[in-house]
């Protein structure tokens, strides 16, 4: 079984860093800060940590089922919208950028719109479960911020990792158009949507408007992973939706704003520093 070293590389990278993130991150808050003391907390922790993990699991093996050749298909490609900027069913202009670079674009872009609309408006994307215990303000808000984001996108990650297989398979027996491949897997989009309404009608019941929120929200990410072909879009959209709202709980706007504003400034300068001879050119690394 041969598969591209560049793309292995990208694929495990990635999964690492996010289980470092999902489970490594707040297991240590948890434990340091005796935050696992309370029931609450550690049902949270162990709820969210293994059904990412599990995500995370099949995932992995579609990507080496459909990576086990060293060639790709041209038709259809092999990309399964989680670590292949660029790749089928993805937008080919997308293969220009590292996936840092996309990731540090869509930090930016994220947690700005995040902080203008929490500043201007006093609302988020999308709504956040809080507990009623949970450590210190800032223990709180990292480890929320950190754990509940991946959790959920790993899900969605997975869910359309299967439908972009699926469609795939019958792609190949059929012997379809590749624009009618994509357009299908577009359509996922849709479901993306459903799918985030679906989980979070326990905590939004009784309200349509946030229920309505919740799956713009959900299909704008699952468009933003299948036309990028990255994970990394959606999971910056998240974390800054429940970032802001956690952050805005013990911050004032003014102070909120300065800060993450200087911040937000400082990764901009950056980005720039970093890309800004390789913007229009084609991608290296990983």
């Amino acid at each position: 079984m041969a598969i591209q070293k560049k793309r292995l590389l990208r694929f495990l990278v990635l999964s690492a860093i996010l289980i470092i993130i999902m489970v490594t991150v707040p297991k240590t808050i948890g434990l340091s800060r005796e935050g696992f003391d309370v029931a609450e907390v550690l049902r949270q922790y162990f709820f969210y940590a293994v059904t990412g993990i599990a995500s995370m699991l099949g995932i992995f093996f579609l990507f080496f089922y459909e990576n086990k050749e060293d060639e790709d298909d041209e038709d259809y490609g092999s990309g399964l919208c989680f670590s292949s900027p660029g790749e089928l069913p993805a937008i080919p202009i997308f293969k220009r950028f590292t996936s840092f670079q996309i990731f540090l674009a869509s930090f930016i872009i994220f947690n700005t719109i995040g902080l203008f609309t929490y500043i201007s408006k006093q609302i988020t994307f999308t709504g956040v479960a809080t507990l009623a215990q949970q450590f210190t303000e800032i223990d709180s808000l990292l480890f929320s911020s950190f754990l509940i984001p991946v959790a959920e996108n790993l899900d969605l990650a997975l869910v359309l990792a299967i439908g972009i297989f699926t469609l795939r398979y019958y792609a190949r027996k059929y012997d379809w158009e590749p624009i009618t491949f994509q357009g299908f897997c577009y359509a996922l989009i849709v479901f993306g949507g459903l799918f985030g309404m679906a989980n979070h009608l326990l905590r939004y019941s009784g309200s349509e408007v946030q229920i309505i929120t919740v799956i713009i929200f959900w299909s704008i990410g699952t468009g933003l992973t299948l036309f990028t072909g990255s994970f990394l879009p959606f999971l910056c959209m998240h974390f800054a939706n429940n970032f802001f709202f956690d952050l805005g709980r013990f911050l004032s706007s003014e102070v909120l704003l300065i800060y993450a504003g200087a911040a937000l400034i400082l990764l901009g300068v950056l980005y720039f520093v970093i890309y800004h001879d390789r913007l229009f050119g084609r991608a290296g690394g990983i």
